[in-house]
């Protein structure tokens, strides 16, 4: 496996689009660290830890959303660092409400593992979507992703 931080994080992307989260665990250092930042409202923004952290992440945001559509369209790698910008396309699944949000990561990478990620999010975007009231859906005008 290439271990260049780039190769590194398109796998990482490449193993998520699969819902290989397994796999992506293998990606990840002893010490590995996840900032989501986000407001309060947001259940899952906050900070974690190691393969425990990442396993809590993802049963906060199994029970709320489901992603129907993650797409990571421009990396830009500086040293051991590389900047993701994407959209993706989502569902909260207690009020049928979609949203789509544009969202960039800063993945560290050291040794072919990530050590660090950095999740900055259209947050206000999936709040307003996670207190619609259930009923119909309609998330709004879409968005058209940046070339």
């Amino acid at each position: 496996m290439n271990d260049q931080p780039e190769a590194v994080v398109r796998r990482f992307f490449d193993l998520f689009d699969k819902g290989d989260l397994p796999a992506i665990k293998g990606l990840l250092d002893p010490e590995f660290e996840w900032i989501y930042h986000g407001p309060p409202s947001l259940p899952w923004a906050g900070v974690y830890h190691g393969e425990v952290g990442f396993d809590r992440f993802f049963e906060i945001v199994r029970g709320l959303i489901r992603v129907r559509e993650c797409v990571p369209y421009r990396f830009i790698a500086a040293g051991d660092e590389v900047v993701v910008l994407g959209v993706s396309r989502t569902d909260v699944i207690a009020n049928g409400a979609e949203y789509e949000a544009q969202w960039m990561n800063v993945f560290t990478v050291r040794d072919g593992l990530i050590v660090r990620y950095l999740d900055l999010y259209d947050t206000a975007t999936v709040v307003e979507a996670l207190q619609k009231s259930a009923g119909p859906t309609d998330s709004g005008p879409r968005q058209q992703r940046p070339a």
